[in-house]
């Protein structure tokens, strides 16, 4: 062979190897980056397996801090504020926003729901037999007390008025009298009618028998004016108006230590009681639970009751929503105490006996007095009477009337009587009329007027 032909096999044989050589470079080259590929998608899901892991373990971290500020704060700011009754307590929402709308959040909330519907049916539950229970003392109480005062006024008209005995007997007339103040406001808050209904009266009876009804009658000073002091009053809101102006006077001479000014004042729409004392004034925050109470018209809920000291304004507010006259005490009286409002709108104004019911009247009680003359024990109707125009200091007196028809009630109220027997007879009908009711429905107050 020759030199040319050596030199081409050895060239061929060496490109032979080289391209070899070439593409088992390549290969390797394919078969590492696919191996790094592979090992690239492993490690890119291992740390995606390891994201997905600590996401667990902090969502889990997050669900049980929320589960434990659901134990340990929310449920017991409930309990404080919706069982125990605490004012000003905030409930905290979720401490974990990122779980808001999820399910934790909305488990939590349907638990929350339960609670309150659970609290507000047991206390729904109490409040009815509670009430239920002390009517039905307050009925047996009242009747006892109405009976004891019959017996003590037939004692009185056997005296003349100037002795000691008699003084004595209105002293201890006064006594009951504001017994029966103290159960009729306790009858109104658990949702009971004042348990009297009276005939139409003019202003000044209806002052004079609410001065009648506190312990400090005599600092009451009642400036009498003929054209409002003889305005009549519609019966079925004679008493609950005087219960309400008596509970003001009872404020009133409670917070302060001289007079008591008592005025009737015309408006536009109709008549304002006014009552000014010259005691300590209320602040801010005092005037701002007043006017909650006054509008407060729903029945007393004895589970969150904290003060039964402080009921006055919560038996005003009742008795004006459900008969329709207003109280107000956020202005300062001119002797810098404060300044007692209750407003009369004139759809409750009366129109008094015709002539004939007041002729009728007058010959009922000529006949009466004679026959009291000649049977001096025989029972009969009673009603309080002021003790004159003016703001004399004696206890109210008590004249014997002739009953004549009361304004017919808007709605079916039992009509009061002073026979004893009667009137017993007409509270327990009245007690098991409300014990029906509320047997089978929610107590809403007994709204027969």
């Amino acid at each position: 062979m020759t030199v040319s032909a050596l030199l081409g096999a050895g060239l061929a044989a060496a490109s032979a190897g080289l391209m070899v050589q070439t593409r088992a470079k390549r290969g390797q080259a394919a078969q590492i980056a696919l191996l790094e590929k592979q090992c690239g998608s492993a490690l890119d899901h291992q740390r995606a397996m390891e994201e997905q892991r600590d996401a667990a373990v902090d969502y889990n971290r997050a669900v049980e801090t929320e589960v434990r500020h659901f134990a340990d704060a929310r449920m017991p700011a409930l309990m404080d504020t919706l069982a125990r009754g605490h004012h000003g307590v905030r409930v905290p929402g979720l401490s974990q926003e990122r779980l808001a709308g999820g399910s934790v959040d909305l488990g939590h909330q349907a638990v929350i729901g339960l609670f309150q519907e659970a609290v507000t049916t047991v206390r729904e539950q109490v409040g009815r037999t509670a009430r239920s229970s002390v009517r039905d003392i307050i009925d047996e109480a009242q009747t006892q007390l109405h009976r004891c005062q019959m017996n003590v006024i037939a004692e009185m008209e056997r005296y003349p008025e100037g002795t000691a005995y008699h003084q004595s007997l209105m002293g201890f007339d006064h006594l009951v009298t504001q017994a029966l103040q103290y159960l009729q406001r306790t009858r109104i808050l658990t949702g009971s009618w004042p348990g009297l209904q009276r005939a139409d009266c003019e202003f000044r009876e209806v002052v004079e028998s609410a001065r009648g009804r506190i312990g400090d009658y005599q600092r009451v000073k009642y400036a009498y004016d003929e054209a409002t002091g003889s305005t009549w009053l519609e019966g079925r809101v004679v008493e609950p108006v005087a219960v309400a102006l008596a509970e003001l006077l009872s404020n009133a001479t409670s917070y302060s230590d001289g007079q008591v000014f008592v005025e009737v004042q015309a408006f536009q729409t109709g008549y304002c009681i006014v009552v000014d004392d010259g005691g300590l004034n209320m602040n801010a925050s005092q005037r701002a639970q007043a006017a909650a109470q006054l509008n407060q018209h729903t029945v007393l809920d004895v589970t969150t009751l904290q003060d039964t000291r402080q009921l006055g304004f919560a038996v005003i507010g009742r008795l004006a929503g459900e008969y329709g006259f207003a109280a107000d005490v956020s202005s300062t009286s001119p002797y810098g105490g404060v300044r007692a409002v209750l407003r009369i709108p004139r759809d409750l104004f009366g129109q008094g006996p015709t002539e004939e019911e007041a002729a009728a009247e007058r010959a009922a009680a000529a006949s009466y007095a004679a026959r009291a003359e000649a049977h001096p024990y025989q029972d009969d109707d009673h009603v309080q009477e002021p003790p004159g125009q003016g703001s004399g200091n004696q206890l109210p007196q008590r004249r014997r009337r002739a009953p004549r028809p009361a304004a017919a009630p808007r709605s079916s109220a039992p009509a009061p009587v002073d026979n004893a027997d009667a009137f017993s007879e007409s509270f327990a009908r009245l007690a098991q009329t409300i014990r029906d009711t509320e047997s089978g429905h929610p107590f809403e107050g007994d709204h027969r007027a």
